[in-house]
């Protein structure tokens, strides 16, 4: 469904630009309170800016984060055993498996792309582990467009010739420049937290330099994201898996007690950060979420409305598939080259309370449930801009399943 026409059905007999105005305010208003309402606390509780709000990227901790909590690990860690219930048993949720399936969509060859990514990643992965250090801290931006032109390739293969890079270029284009301002954003929330992960060697390239790299580097994070999810959307089994569930409306009351909710929880995180942790990762989709709704526009929570929960359900593993690259890859960067921060872009955490139980990354593993609701957020970033913008925001791939827009 067009833009053009979801305005002109809900418009009413008013004006659609009007219409198209009111529906631009209420979005950026959103992004406004998502953006400022922190500031309210974090102005009561340290009298001013947050520590360390000067420095671009943070370099390092504001301030020492609470220890280790065994009551907060063992909340966080039930919810993670929820969530990880509703992934493999959504039956235990009043899931159904679809009846008939779709369509079934002829494979096609791999693309010269796909190998010429293959080839690109492999070196770029030597060089950002064990390369040079003169060459190692470039590697970065190298190692995740192969990532994500090798994962187009994958798509191109099982959708029958179709993806993001191969017949979208212009739309990955758009994406791509979507994802610096949205990952700005977040890391601009990360200034109310007191610098939960912190880029200790920033310092590698001048303040100019670093800046312009880091924006750079913020081009990988939706397009990663995105080609994850039209890859996994190709797989039958798992958009049926969660396609035929419980069937959720939102009418507006709801909505506005959502953004009630999320207000209060912002200005709160602002004022606990440490206590109110995992406000961070809900809150700003929540808001925002409710805010592209709110002004009419298209989102991720409508098909839910006929028990069709998998784009949610799958751009939350799309990004956490995602984030277990950018961790492996972050945590080789310095442990392969004896303890000597020579990526620019490596990163720690400091998550207060549940910093602990680590695998092979700098993340605490509880810190991995935060990839779901950030690929929520990715999505709904792009939306936003999509919706102000009228671009095209369907990511389906297989051509059999209606575009996601008019998936109502």
């Amino acid at each position: 469904m067009s833009s053009s026409t979801e305005v002109t059905r809900a418009s009413g007999g008013r004006s659609p630009s009007r219409l198209l105005k009111r529906r631009m305010f209420v979005i950026l208003l959103g992004v406004v309170l998502v953006a400022l309402l922190p500031m309210i606390g974090s102005m009561w509780r340290w009298d001013g800016l947050p520590p360390g709000w000067q420095h671009f990227p943070p370099s390092t901790s504001g301030l020492p984060k609470p220890p280790f909590n065994l009551t907060y690990f063992v909340a966080c860690s039930l919810v993670g055993l929820v969530v990880v219930a509703f992934l493999v048993f959504p039956v235990l949720f009043g899931f159904r498996r679809r009846a008939v399936p779709r369509q079934r969509v002829k494979e096609g060859r791999l693309p010269w792309w796909f190998w010429a990514g293959l080839v690109l990643g492999v070196g770029s992965w030597w060089l950002h582990w064990w390369g040079p250090v003169s060459w190692a801290r470039f590697s970065f931006l190298t190692l995740w467009w192969a990532l994500i032109i090798v994962v187009d390739g994958v798509v191109y293969h099982r959708a029958g010739g179709r993806s993001l890079l191969g017949t979208h270029p212009k739309r990955m284009v758009a994406i791509a420049t979507v994802s610096i301002p949205a990952w700005l954003f977040f890391e601009f929330l990360n200034y109310y937290a007191i610098e939960f992960w912190v880029y200790p060697s920033n310092q590698i390239f001048s303040v100019d330099g670093q800046a312009i790299w880091a924006l750079l580097s913020f081009s990988v994070v939706l397009p990663a994201i995105f080609e994850w999810y039209t890859l996994l959307h190709t797989f039958d089994g798992l958009w049926n898996r969660w396609s035929r569930g419980p069937k959720v409306r939102f009418s507006k009351r709801v909505l506005v007690i959502v953004v009630a909710a999320g207000v209060i929880g912002l200005v709160l995180f602002g004022a606990f950060p440490f206590q109110l942790f995992v406000v961070l990762w809900l809150a700003p989709p929540i808001v925002l979420t409710a805010a592209l709704a709110l002004s009419g526009g298209w989102t991720p929570l409508r098909p839910i409305r006929n028990g069709n929960w998998s784009p949610v359900v799958l751009v939350g593993l799309a990004s956490l598939i995602s984030g277990l690259f950018w961790e492996l890859w972050n945590y080789g960067s310095q442990y392969f080259h004896d303890g000597h921060q020579t990526n620019p872009n490596y990163w720690y955490y400091e998550i207060p309370y549940v910093n602990e139980v680590h695998l092979f990354s700098a993340m605490p593993v509880l810190g991995y449930l935060g990839y779901l609701p950030f690929g929520f957020l990715a999505w709904v970033c792009w939306l936003i801009v999509a919706t102000v913008y009228r671009l095209p925001r369907q990511f389906d791939m297989t051509r059999c399943h209606p575009c996601l827009d008019a998936d109502a």
